[in-house]
């Protein structure tokens, strides 16, 4: 079932529901209304009679109503009945219990057990539905006043008040349903204008799922949580669309970087592999072979983590970031014995992958080393969870620093250096996965000054 239908069968339904319990309430109200005022017209017309009745019980006849009197066994043995309006009939039983069967008149509604309660006055006046000549009656039963065994009965056709009724439950009937029907095409109409969006947003992912294009959009009209879904949703074709071409940068610029060395090392192989290379240039070929091997094996491993953008899949433990710096700082010192490394190292630990920490250490280090003079020093500093290490080399030109955290990129002066361009934003991916910030800028005096920071909120027990 589509959620159109569902829609539509719950708006439909809940119409339905409401319309049919107030149509349950105003015919209960109607029906409870018409037979109140058939009763107090029952009520009044008896009343009415009881009165006249005592008023001439002397002359025993009431006025101005047919009266048919039969004598029997005792004093005021006799009954009257006629006509009362509107359309009614009443019935005057002065003694219920007076005279023999023979001689009494025959009631023109059978009498029942709990007349003769209300005769004695034991139980109150009551009605009760009849039916006589042919048609439904209501009948009203009361006890004569001035009377120890007497009754006062009325009654009044139902015919008027259940044709109405009838008419009111057919009404209510038809509008209940009706108004379902109307309420379930109002509601497929709304429904098909509240998911055009939804068709639009369908659409739009079966479009990409087949054509792979990423620069589809889908249009954005108001600010309800429809709106706000596509906003989303263009939001994350954007995302994935940066990603994409991020990818396809890092692919097109590792087949770059790739080719070089590729392209060294085979040269090597060739030549190693000629029988007349003779034995000290063979030497330096395979020396070059090996160094070529590493580098290259250093630049598989600068792709790796650089085609993570950032995400670690490494294990987290508590380290020591000081006890990490200064390792790293050791095996500088033994790959640049002719360089002076400074240190002040406050303790300082936190949650991290230790590979990717070292590497992130000793890529800035290696950075340092790469372009820090003979004999010169190279500064780090741990304090309070930031780490700094400064060279006293040249700097890096202006033009330059906003691009030292891009991938491959390599300034003109660092092209005749060996390195893949993928050091610094390695460091970054680290640094900004680890929760904290890198930042790289010439220092005063000279130099290049690198700053990473980590955030407190991600310190180790």
């Amino acid at each position: 079932m589509s959620l159109r239908t569902r829609l539509t069968l719950a708006g439909g339904g809940a119409v339905f529901v409401a319309l049919a319990i107030a149509s349950t309430v105003i015919y209960a109200d109607v029906r409870s209304n018409l037979h109140s005022q058939v009763d107090v017209s029952l009520i009044q017309s008896a009343d009415g009679i009881a009165d006249k009745w005592v008023g001439s019980h002397d002359t025993q006849k009431v006025p101005s109503t047919k009266t048919v009197r039969r004598k029997a066994a005792g004093k005021n043995a006799f009954r009257s009945f006629g006509k009362a309006p509107p359309g009614g009939f009443y019935q005057v039983i002065p003694n219920l219990r007076t005279g023999t069967s023979g001689g009494r008149a025959k009631p023109f509604v059978p009498l029942v057990s709990l007349d003769e309660s209300v005769a004695s006055g034991v139980s109150p006046p009551y009605f009760r539905d009849v039916r006589f000549a042919g048609s439904e009656m209501r009948l009203y039963t009361m006890r004569l006043p001035s009377s120890s065994d007497g009754l006062v009965r009325t009654a009044q056709p139902l015919t008027g008040a259940n044709a109405t009724i009838a008419n009111v439950r057919w009404l209510l009937l038809l509008l209940t349903l009706g108004g379902a029907v109307a309420a379930g095409l109002v509601g497929w109409l709304a429904a098909d204008a509240v998911l055009r969006p939804v068709r639009a947003l369908a659409g739009t992912v079966r479009e990409v799922s087949a054509t792979r294009d990423l620069n589809r959009r889908i249009p954005v009209s108001g600010r309800d949580e429809l709106a706000s879904l596509a906003v989303d949703f263009n939001t994350m074709l954007a995302a994935l669309d940066e990603s994409q071409q991020t990818q396809q940068q890092l692919i097109a610029d590792a087949s770059h970087e790739l080719r070089t060395p590729l392209t060294a090392h085979r040269a090597n192989i060739e030549l190693l592999a000629r029988p007349d290379l003779p034995v000290e240039r063979r030497q330096r070929v395979l020396g070059a072979a090996v160094r070529g091997i590493e580098e290259l094996s250093t630049l598989v491993g600068d792709l790796i983590q650089a085609a993570r953008d950032g995400r670690s899949v490494d294990a987290r433990e508590p380290l020591a970031l000081d006890g990490l710096a200064a390792a790293a700082v050791e095996r500088a010192r033994a790959r640049a014995p002719e360089l002076r490394f400074v240190s002040r190292l406050e303790p300082y630990r936190l949650v991290g992958s230790r590979p990717r920490l070292e590497r992130a250490i000793e890529n800035v280090l290696d950075n340092a080393i790469k372009w820090s003079p003979t004999g010169a020093a190279v500064d780090i500093r741990l304090v309070d969870g930031t780490l700094t290490v400064r060279d006293h080399g040249p700097g890096i030109p202006e033009s330059d620093l906003p691009h030292v955290f891009d991938r491959f990129y390599r300034a003109a002066a660092a092209r005749a250096q060996p390195g893949s361009g993928l050091g610094l934003a390695i460091v970054k991916q680290t640094v900004e996965d680890h929760g904290g910030g890198v930042a790289v800028v010439n220092a005063d005096g000279g130099g290049v000054l690198v700053t990473m920071r980590f955030d407190s909120g991600n310190r180790g027990s």
